[in-house]
């Protein structure tokens, strides 16, 4: 009887502490994962970085000047397509059994975010203009392009090269 009792409780043990390593592995797992993203993001920062220095040649003073704000632009440009992409979600999840003031809500919610996105543009537009010459914000426009393009076709032949 002694006995019996005894193996139950080992197996509960057992499970217990099996459950509690799976938890564990996962966590680790799951920090590996974040980690590896942070370092790509910091890998994909400093290559745009660099691509963009070199494309608009800044002098000493104008990097001094540009690099704070576009960095700032970057970081108010990414919250504002994290909420574009929960409210995607939110448009991709919603079905028609919607009522007309929630689709009402819902869509005006999404173009609000569209517009954010606008004007966010248009703001930093006037606060590069006063610190490079106009021909150095048009190049920094072409210089964004080409590096989305860049990273497009490095990503694709990456990609190819796997397979």
């Amino acid at each position: 009887m002694k006995t019996l009792k005894i193996n139950k409780i080992m197996r509960k043990v057992i499970i217990v502490l099996a459950f509690a390593i799976f938890i564990l592995a996962q966590n680790n797992v799951c920090a590996q994962d974040r980690s590896d993203r942070s370092d790509r993001w910091e890998k994909y920062r400093a290559e745009k970085v660099s691509f963009l220095t070199n494309k608009l040649d800044l002098t000493p003073g104008e990097a001094e000047k540009f690099w704070p704000v576009y960095n700032q632009l970057e970081k108010e440009r990414s919250q504002i397509q994290r909420e574009r992409r929960g409210l995607e979600r939110q448009v991709n999840e919603a079905n028609e059994n919607l009522s007309d003031p929630e689709i009402i809500k819902l869509t005006r919610e999404f173009a609000g975010n569209l517009e954010k996105d606008c004007h966010l543009g248009t703001e930093y537009n006037e606060k590069f203009l006063k610190i490079l010459p106009p021909k150095k914000v048009l190049a920094l426009y072409k210089a964004e392009g080409e590096f989305r393009m860049y990273m497009f076709r490095k990503f694709r032949d990456h990609k190819e090269d796997k397979k």
